[in-house]
């Protein structure tokens, strides 16, 4: 007798093996439920949700890299492409983690601005969905609205520059225009919620001891200015010497500030906000990732810092970081 598909007795149902012998898959089923009390069932929910978290887990810590190769050999003769490398090291999925944004935001500002019309056409499409991604990622959280309207007017740039000497057909930079149009469309239609009074505490009644510490990790000025705009007493403490002096000795180097320092320090009292005004315009300000992409020096492998990567050497890894510019160097182009 098949214990699994169509039986003459009953055509269609599924049989299984019990110490009592073979039972309709329907009645096994049946039977069991019938003898489970309230205690099984609820270690057997349980048991099914730590299932479901252990799962996730593994999901979102999955180790995305790829092996980077820039010189044909007999074993393998391609090279890596930068569509390829998009896919494959999730870069669409690392919009919506809060330590690779900003390098994603940095890396794709940097394609938008020199090198959109140049790529192939999957890469375009690639770009333009990440970008849609950060987008529809910043309503959901209501962070970074400000940077992707920057992030849109610079898409709509170089969609606007390469409209005559760009890679691929013109009905797809016609799309690529569309996409742009529509997520302008659709930030400009959002408006930022109001916080409800709910009695819990809000940033400007923490101690200003607490406010300095948490201005101090703001690694771009422009959110400390901002923030200072709400209220007199974050005002207060935006407008700190001494914050402004430790923005400085954290994004410039001692030969950049001394470039503005006045000569006679002594008898000056120095505006370090007007320093570091002059420095960030002078030098730019300095880019800080709390998670980047990386390059094994034994296997040559592209992947996230944090997540690691399956090296095939059994020495200890040794990693080169990439910069967003170093990044876009290893594909030429």
């Amino acid at each position: 007798m098949p214990f699994m598909g169509q039986d003459w007795r009953s055509p269609g149902d599924r049989w299984v093996r019990t110490t009592e012998g073979w039972e309709k898959m329907r009645l096994w089923r049946v039977k069991i439920f019938e003898g489970l009390n309230e205690n099984v069932v609820a270690r057997i929910n349980r048991l099914a949700q730590e299932d479901f978290q252990q799962s996730k887990e593994l999901t979102t810590k999955r180790q995305p890299f790829i092996l980077y190769n820039n010189s044909s050999s007999k074993e393998r003769v391609e090279f890596t492409s930068f569509s390829e490398a998009i896919v494959r090291l999730d870069m669409s999925g690392a919009v919506r983690d809060i330590k690779r944004a900003n390098y994603m935001t940095k890396l794709l500002s940097q394609i938008l601005e020199t090198k959109l019309p140049s790529l192939s056409g999957t890469s375009q499409k690639h770009i333009l969905n990440i970008l849609e991604s950060m987008v529809n990622e910043a309503i959901k959280t209501e962070l970074n609205i400000g940077l992707m309207k920057d992030l849109l007017d610079c898409a709509h740039d170089a969609l606007k520059e390469g409209k005559h000497y760009h890679i691929g057909s013109q009905c797809l930079w016609s799309k690529h225009n569309e996409t742009v149009d529509r997520l302008k469309d659709k930030l400009a239609e959002y408006q930022l919620k109001e916080r409800n009074k709910d009695g819990k505490l809000m940033l400007a009644d923490l101690p200003t001891d607490c406010l300095r510490v948490i201005f101090s990790q703001i690694p771009d000025h422009k959110d400390v200015l901002r923030a200072g705009q709400t209220s007199m007493t974050l005002n207060q403490v935006t407008e700190e010497s001494s914050l402004w002096r430790g923005m400085c000795l954290y994004h410039f180097s001692n030969r950049q500030i001394m470039t503005f320092l006045p000569k006679d320090l002594e008898s000056v009292e120095v505006d370090w906000k007007y320093i570091y005004r002059r420095c960030y315009k002078r030098f730019g300000r300095k880019d800080a990732f709390a998670d980047m992409l990386a390059i094994c020096c034994q296997c040559d492998s592209i992947h996230w810092k944090s997540l690691g990567h399956p090296c095939i050497s059994d020495q200890k890894c040794k990693v080169k970081e990439l910069t967003p510019e170093d990044f876009m160097l290893l594909f030429k182009l």
